[in-house]
């Protein structure tokens, strides 16, 4: 956010500018399958899932980009209040500007030309630099009122929607029992990690590098520390 923060300051200062849009700015290197440790381009997805920090209210957010449906859906675990309320919509409102104006500017529209063969109807009658729609998702789950768990709760949404499971209301989040999954998965990850000499930076190439020297070791021959699978939906009553 800090990246989009800055260069959409920058853009209105300069009344709209698209010379400040440049497909290498820190923005456009992301969607373009840079910048991140682990990350492709967005021309090869369906979705993008999109972290945030509201630093000043110390909250996590999470916003899907859906891209066949042209429109950002927001999983907030703290919803309400009215300063709590601006905060989300001023940094949701920023992003739906600034990212259609990115993808032109990265040629994004000419590598998913699906979208117009299609006959999306989110695109048809709108001009490749509109602003996304915004939907905010209403039933995801709520965390404790005196919790910090906005983070997990963060890394829940993502997970889940790494799984398909983008409606929520029907699950019921045990806080306890995520912190603990989440603690295990770490540390048999680091355990292995350390056991193989794997340098993490390295990890997004398909290779692991081992400070310990030697070959690389590929990917699907290192422990695999993943077997942890979402937990089932649970119904509440």
């Amino acid at each position: 956010m800090t990246w989009v923060d800055n260069i959409e300051k920058q853009w209105r200062e300069s009344n709209c500018d698209m010379r400040y849009i440049s497909p290498d700015h820190d923005v456009g290197q992301c969607i373009r399958g840079f910048k991140l440790l682990a990350n492709i381009p967005w021309d090869n997805v369906d979705n993008v899932i999109i972290p945030v920090n509201i630093s000043e209210k110390f909250h996590w957010f999470l916003i899907v980009f859906r891209i066949k449906l042209r429109c950002l859906h927001v999983y907030d675990s703290m919803k309400g209040g009215a300063v709590h309320t601006k905060k989300v919509n001023e940094a949701v409102g920023k992003l739906a500007t600034m990212i259609p104006l990115f993808l032109t500017s990265t040629g994004f529209y000419g590598k998913r030309l699906d979208l117009y063969a299609n006959k999306l109807p989110k695109y048809v009658h709108k001009s490749q630099s509109d602003p996304l729609d915004i939907k905010h998702m209403m039933h995801a789950p709520q965390q404790e009122d005196i919790s910090n768990d906005c983070g997990l709760y963060t890394c829940l949404f993502a997970e889940y929607i790494s799984n398909d499971v983008f409606d929520m209301r029907s699950i019921d989040i045990d806080a306890k029992y995520h912190r603990q999954r989440y603690a295990t998965i770490l540390w048999h990850y680091g355990k292995t990690k350390n056991e193989d000499g794997a340098i993490s930076e390295s990890e997004v190439t398909g290779t692991v590098a081992s400070k310990f020297g030697g070959p690389r070791i590929a990917k699907e021959h290192v422990s695999d520390t993943t077997n942890y699978p979402t937990p089932r939906q649970r119904t509440r009553n």
